[in-house]
């Protein structure tokens, strides 16, 4: 078969699998949610450069080389995609993708990258595993080394491995932690709560919180730490039972049982801040200027004084 022969074939059979996969459910305008993500009965198109192979035997469609799926607003893109599918009295229903190599997922809110990624669409859960596992939306990024499950419809998140949450400058470590999303008033995806276990640490632009376990509130901003709490700013420490800081205002409180370690400065620091503090005034009385030591250098020497030219005096004529 020739080169083109063969690339029409490709194009015919991804036209004949997004045709197949249309009539198993709702049409566009009946349909609920926004695609893949969220469980939509949307048609969906699956496209590759390698074309796409129907195994019927295995109920199981398989695209290669750049492959993307499109339902509605949502994209699935990776090197090679797997869409399962059951055999219902409407058609073939797409009950499982599954998406391997450079992974990225994107919706309206969210735009999700994985090496592996696993998406049950009767209960709108995926899981994510492999390098550069990453959720970004309008206003966190959420990061981790081992795996990130999520529940579109709940928009619940299980984060596990080096867990850990950005928002603007402010950033919040553990080993797992669970991310509650809600969609706001401005429709943007936002963290409206993080529950975090294990070497929770906190960090703002002027401190760094550590504790056994910790909560953050995305609406006050409000971050609580228990257990073997440690508040750092700069070279002070407070340890305690439990610490709240407000990530908004920068004021942390300790409560409980309080520990204090507060390093003085030495002389030498002191003084070394205290000169680069000191007035333009008084550096420019202190320090001689270009002026004053041009004049001293052109001032002539005193007869008498070393390096002075000597004199000649001739007698008198009677």
């Amino acid at each position: 078969m020739s080169g083109g022969a063969r690339a029409s074939a490709g194009r015919f059979r991804c036209l004949a699998l997004a045709l197949g996969l249309a009539s198993a459910g709702a049409t566009a305008a009946q349909a609920q949610g926004v695609g893949l993500m969220t469980g939509s009965k949307q048609p969906v198109t699956i496209e590759a450069n390698n074309g796409v192979e129907w195994r019927q035997k295995d109920q199981l469609y398989l695209a290669r080389g750049n492959a993307t799926a499109v339902q509605g607003k949502t994209k699935i893109r990776a090197k090679t995609l797997a869409a399962h599918y059951r055999k219902t009295k409407s058609g073939n229903q797409i009950w499982k993708v599954t998406a391997n190599g450079d992974v990225t997922i994107t919706t309206e809110k969210e735009t999700i990258t994985a090496q592996r990624a696993v998406y049950i669409v009767e209960t709108g859960v995926f899981t994510l595993t492999g390098n550069n596992l990453k959720m970004v939306t309008e206003k966190q990024t959420v990061t981790a080394t081992d795996s990130i499950q999520y529940n579109s419809k709940t928009k619940i998140a299980h984060v596990v491995g080096n867990a850990t949450v950005i928002e603007d400058k402010k950033k919040v470590e553990a080993n797992r932690f669970i991310a509650y999303m809600e969609q706001g008033k401005d429709g943007k995806t936002a963290l409206r709560k993080v529950d975090a276990v294990g070497n929770v640490t906190i960090t703002t632009q002027t401190e760094v919180l550590r504790g056994d376990r910790g909560d953050y509130n995305g609406q006050t901003k409000i971050a609580t730490l228990t257990g073997n709490v440690k508040l750092t700013r700069g070279d002070n420490q407070l340890n305690g039972e439990k610490a709240v800081v407000d990530l908004d205002t920068g004021v942390s409180r300790m409560l409980g049982k309080v520990q204090g370690v507060f390093i003085p400065r030495d002389g030498a620091e002191k003084d070394r801040q205290e000169r680069e503090t000191r007035s333009p005034v008084s550096r420019k009385t202190a320090e001689p200027t270009k002026q004053n030591a041009a004049a001293r250098e052109a001032k002539p020497v005193g007869r008498g004084r070393v390096g002075a030219k000597p004199s000649l005096r001739l007698p008198r004529a009677n």
